[in-house]
C-alpha cells in the first residue's frame, strides 16, 4: 500500500497532470492500493477508482467516480459536487 498525502497539490497544472499519469502508470505496473489524499474533486475523478468523502473526519459517502458525481449520498457530498460542475 502506498499512501499520499495531498503529492501534487503545490504543483503547477501542467506538472500535475504528468505526475498523475505517471502515478496511474505506476500503480497499472505494481498492482499496489494507492491511498491519495486530496480536496480536489478533479483531481480524485481523474486518478480514483473509488473515491471517499470525508466530512468533520466522518466517512460520508465512498464510491466509484460515477456514483459520486450522479448519485451524491447527502447535501454536502451534493454541494461538494456542484461546485466542480460549476467551475466546468
Amino acid at each position: 500500500m502506498i499512501l499520499m498525502d495531498e503529492a501534487f497539490s503545490a504543483l503547477d497544472p501542467l506538472i500535475r497532470a504528468e505526475m498523475q499519469d505517471q502515478l496511474l502508470e505506476l500503480q497499472a505496473s505494481l498492482h499496489k492500493t494507492i491511498v491519495f489524499i486530496t480536496h480536489d474533486l478533479d483531481e480524485a475523478v481523474r486518478i480514483g477508482n473509488r473515491i471517499a468523502i470525508l466530512k468533520d473526519g466522518r466517512l460520508i459517502q465512498v464510491g466509484t467516480p460515477k456514483e459520486i458525481l450522479h448519485s451524491p449520498a447527502d447535501d454536502y457530498v451534493d454541494r461538494f459536487v456542484q461546485r466542480r460542475v460549476a467551475t466546468l
